[in-house]
């Protein structure tokens, strides 16, 4: 199956990647793939709902960026993935995302884990951007 385009709509609208991961989701240590930013977009939030609180024995680290570090847009210190509840308006991690995007990004999110192996998690995570409709 072709990998969609990234979103672009002909309104002015807030779009959106939305994906829901859980600590055992195939992959998702190296990184599962939520979607694509268009170039032009200028992230406005993001946010992570972790449903049910990841619960490996040492740490648990959530994370949401391009593959090159898997960081850029939301690092482990805000997602804190190992208590449930909304964290909201998560502001980029890197320069990146702080301006329109130069070329489309593929964003991804990893789950990340030591000690006693993690038996729950679950969280959604949402990254709202605004794409550029004076191309």
């Amino acid at each position: 199956m072709a990998a969609p385009n990234p979103r672009t709509f002909h309104t002015q609208q807030i779009h959106y990647l939305r994906k829901l991961v859980n600590f055992n989701d195939a992959g998702i240590a190296a990184g599962v793939k939520m979607g694509t930013l268009p170039a032009g977009a200028v992230l406005v939030s993001s946010h992570v709902h972790v449903t049910t609180a990841f619960n490996a024995g040492t740490t648990n680290v959530l994370t949401v960026g391009t593959q090159a570090t898997l960081t850029e847009i939301i690092n482990n210190a805000a997602s804190v993935p190992g208590t449930a509840g909304v964290k909201l308006n998560i502001a980029p991690n890197a320069a990146p995302f702080l301006v329109d995007l130069a070329a489309d990004n593929d964003v991804y999110v990893s789950y990340t884990q030591t000690g006693t192996a993690a038996s729950a998690g679950r969280a959604v995570i949402t990254i709202e951007f605004a794409v550029n409709n004076d191309q």
